[in-house]
């Protein structure tokens, strides 16, 4: 009995057994060992059903299905994948004309097999394929050329220290310490191939503390980088570093550490840096104009000079130069070359078009708006002006890469967070077909994509703007969301597929064209900027820097890095705080005459919100909230863990974005709805929707490696909802979003090592600290000097930290006091976690 047990046993465990077995055998060209590796480890990880014979690159056995003639024929990027059955096995050739060509044609086979990459950090790795019937004769050939990535490391993210050469302790001590990160580096770079990218870019940090000021330009620094651009380059990449001339924000590295009036002095800076950074083995090198987004720094024919003079020494390398989407800033001494507005003062983030013509531009828009979106940000109405200038150099054949972005950090998402990635998969759609249909004297070179970070389901905007990089989508977004998740089985991927497009579709409507259901759009409040009509003014995040740069915009005419919106203190107060009359003075001078004055524009305004925003507010939280529910459906359909893990990435981001919408929408409903020590039922509901952020739960895809390797983070909690946490001094994990988004303040002493200092107020954050508050003050609890260290992504700036208002009320003795005729609008609002 017991032998027949046993054998019974081995009978269920023989086809496992099976399976496990048959590993198939890999021939490489040489050349291609760092693809030969991943290639085992993947394929090692994946029970096949049949033995299989897999060629990388022109290898004897290759020839079979794919003559040397074929593959000489292919461009750069283009690839043959070919799969038959030969004598009882399979044969899967994966052939190009260089390595990276043979890595996508490798990795496509991968997906073909129902393997996933959409996060870096968390491939999909099915537990079983089939090759049996296995039949392939695959051609694909890039839409653009250049199809980079710049992974923007003036940000906290994943590999922010390890790219500038630090460990995940800020510190350059210990090499074998830094190269802990190694193994996220190489799933980065797994992730390029597998997405067909052929281009990546950060940007190069300067710690100038006095400890670490030597290690900026040290050949150990340069011998760390060349590691990690060799690792690139054996898979075929092509690598650049974004090194600005003297922008001074966010701790950037030079070409012009120290400008002077000598010119030959600031030349010979210049080439001694860039003679630096090819030592590194970068390919290409990446800059930036102005001192900051909204300063010139250098005279503009010194830095067209100086450009000139990058160009020189990086002989036949790429010099790439952002032409930035912000105004208000122009070149002295240029005009506007294009028909119509010759005569016209030459915006300065254009002011390479009058350097060597072989720069390449790269105009860059910024935030969720498409090219042709309204996009109320940085002085603009919307990008008409950068689509005209992007037009106007491709007739003159200039060379172009688009430079948008997936993801935009203080304070407008990601960092909020909230969960837009619908909206920008869809604009690098849009953008990309509008590019296409510019009439060009030479072919747009391609995109590369600004981004900030896999967390929130940002990493499914990454993916999107990559595979329009290489292909026109089949049915335009549709295909494009199928196409990434085609390892998911055919119900739930057509599920997936029309929950997003959904989400696209009203994150545009609601919160880029403020547009309502019936199709009544919301109009700009009285006295505030055109973004003040859209939904997504009101869900970004607040910090010191910009809200004081929005109402800086109002009165003395430049451009703020956001959409303007009506402020809780403005529906509160009857006369405007000290900074906001001292702007108006500035800007409109003494005899300047007010539309409104006290009462009267906060009666306005308060009319306005009943009658414009408030409708606007209600159904982007219906809406929202009915989408996030939508996922808990969706979850549950795959039997595959790893599969259940990618919708519950995203179901855990969409229920962060209705979250938020609840919290907006009942704290401006107790601003404006509500008098004193009325109401405070509403304020529980925003203070139940915070807390819905922080219950924990099953963690998702940001519950990954980097989470213990970079300690001080905050990106990744493992919360329900996965509310950012941070690891405190006594190694307790604090929770570190306020009731208004995130205030980042980001240490100087290490660069690379950007802590978020936050803690959760409740709902209590907003009206009180906002001065509201009966029985509470607004304190500016702590001032920083403009010259202090700690800073928030823009060094040298004011950061704002308010005190903690009074401890929140008994949730059931607040709903008491609340007046029937003001209940909170909607079930979602009182709490979306049953609190």
């Amino acid at each position: 009995m017991c032998g027949h047990k046993r054998q019974k046993g081995l009978l269920v465990l023989l086809p496992f057994i099976l399976v496990a077995a048959e590993r198939p055998t890999i021939s490489a060209a040489p050349g291609l060992e760092g693809l030969q590796q991943r290639a085992e480890l993947r394929l090692g990880q994946v029970g096949l059903d049949s033995p299989a014979v897999v060629t990388l690159g022109s290898v004897p056995d290759a020839r079979t299905l794919v003559s040397d003639a074929e593959v000489a024929a292919l461009t750069t990027d283009s690839f043959l994948l070919r799969a038959r059955n030969e004598s009882g096995r399979m044969l899967v050739v994966c052939a190009g004309r260089t390595r990276r060509a043979v890595g996508f044609a490798f990795y496509e086979f991968l997906q073909r097999l129902g393997f996933g990459f959409l996060h870096p950090l968390k491939p999909v790795i099915p537990k079983a394929a089939t090759l049996r019937a296995f039949h392939l004769d695959v051609h694909e050939t890039p839409r653009w050329s250049f199809r980079g990535t710049h992974y923007h490391t003036q940000h906290p993210l994943e590999l922010t220290n390890f790219l500038n050469g630090y460990d995940a302790l800020g510190s350059t001590d210990d090499r074998e310490r830094w190269r802990e990160a190694w193994a996220a580096w190489e799933d980065f770079l797994e992730w390029m191939l597998a997405q067909k990218q052929n281009y990546l870019e950060w940007m190069l940090l300067a710690d100038r503390a006095s400890d670490k000021v030597g290690f900026e330009t040290s050949a150990e620094r340069r011998d760390r980088l060349q590691l990690v651009v060799e690792a690139a380059h054996g898979l075929g990449l092509e690598v650049g570093v974004d090194v600005p001339l003297t922008l001074k924000q966010q701790h950037a590295l030079n070409l012009l550490p120290r400008p002077s009036r000598d010119r030959e002095e600031n030349e010979a800076q210049v080439r001694e840096r860039v003679r630096w950074l090819l030592s590194c083995g970068f390919d290409h090198l990446g800059t930036e104009l102005g001192s900051t987004e909204f300063t010139r720094g250098l005279d503009a024919l010194e830095l067209t000079r100086l450009l000139n003079v990058t160009q020189e020494a990086l002989g036949s390398s790429r010099l790439l130069v952002k032409n930035h989407c912000s105004t208000q800033q122009h070149a002295e001494g240029f005009q506007d070359p294009r028909p119509g507005k010759q005569g016209e003062a030459l915006n300065f983030n254009y002011l390479n078009y009058f350097a060597d013509a072989k720069i390449v531009s790269m105009p860059h828009t910024v935030q969720a708006y498409s090219l042709t979106d309204p996009a109320p940000t940085y002085g603009n109405a919307n990008f008409s002006d950068l689509r005209e200038w992007t037009a106007f150099l491709l007739q003159q054949g200039r060379p172009v890469v688009f430079y948008p972005e997936t993801a935009y950090w203080v304070n407008y998402d990601i960092s909020v967070p909230l969960f837009l990635a619908p909206l920008y998969a869809s604009d690098r759609l849009e953008d990309a077909d509008t590019l296409d249909a510019m009439p060009a004297a030479a072919p747009l070179l391609g995109q590369m994509n600004f981004e900030s970070g896999w967390q929130w389901g940002y990493w499914l905007a990454n993916s999107v703007q990559a595979l329009v990089a290489w292909r026109r989508p089949r049915a335009g977004l549709t295909g494009a969301f199928r196409q990434l998740f085609r390892f998911l089985p055919t119900a739930t991927r057509q599920a997936l597929t029309e929950l997003l497009l959904d989400f696209a579709a009203a994150q545009r409507q609601l919160l880029v064209e403020g547009r309502r259901g019936d199709g009544t759009r919301t109009q700009p409040a009285p006295g505030a900027g055109p973004g003040s009509a859209t939904g997504i003014a009101y869900l970004q995040g607040s910090e010191g820097l910009s809200d004081l740069a929005s109402l800086a915009a109002r009165y003395l005419g430049e451009g703020a890095p956001q959409p303007d919106r009506l402020h809780f203190q403005e529906l509160w107060r009857e006369t405007p705080p000290a900074s906001v009359r001292l702007l108006r003075l500035l800007g409109e001078g003494i005899a300047a005459a007010w539309p409104f004055s006290g009462g009267a524009l906060r009666s306005a305004r308060r009319a306005w919100f009943q009658e414009e925003l408030w409708p606007l507010l209600r159904e982007s939280n219906a809406t929202f909230s009915a989408l996030a529910a939508r996922f808990a459906a969706l979850v549950a359909l795959p039997a595959s863990p790893s599969h259940r893990e990618v919708l519950q990435d995203l179901a855990d981001s969409a229920q962060l974005l209705a979250l938020r919408c609840s919290q907006v929408l009942t704290l401006y409903e107790y601003v404006a709805l509500c008098a004193p020590g009325e109401c405070l039922g509403r304020l529980a509901a925003g203070r139940a929707a915070i807390r819905c952020w922080s219950l924990p739960g099953p963690s998702a895809l940001a519950s990954s490696r980097w989470v213990s390797m970079e300690r001080g983070w905050c990106w990744s909690g493992r919360g329900r909802c996965r509310l950012p946490t941070r690891t405190d001094t006594s190694g307790q994990r604090r929770p570190c979003s306020t009731g208004v988004g995130i205030r980042p303040s980001w240490s100087s002493r290490s660069p690379t090592r950007a802590l978020v200092r936050s803690t959760i107020h409740w709902s209590w954050v907003s009206p009180v600290a906002e001065g509201r508050g009966r029985g509470g003050r607004s304190l500016w609890h702590r001032l920083r000097s403009p010259t202090d260290s700690g800073t928030q992504s823009y060094p040298r700036v004011w950061v704002l930290e308010r005190s903690p208002p009074y401890p929140p009320q008994d949730p059931a003795w607040a709903t008491k006091r609340t007046p029937r005729s003001l209940s909170c609008s909607d079930a979602a609002a009182r709490g979306a976690c049953g609190a």
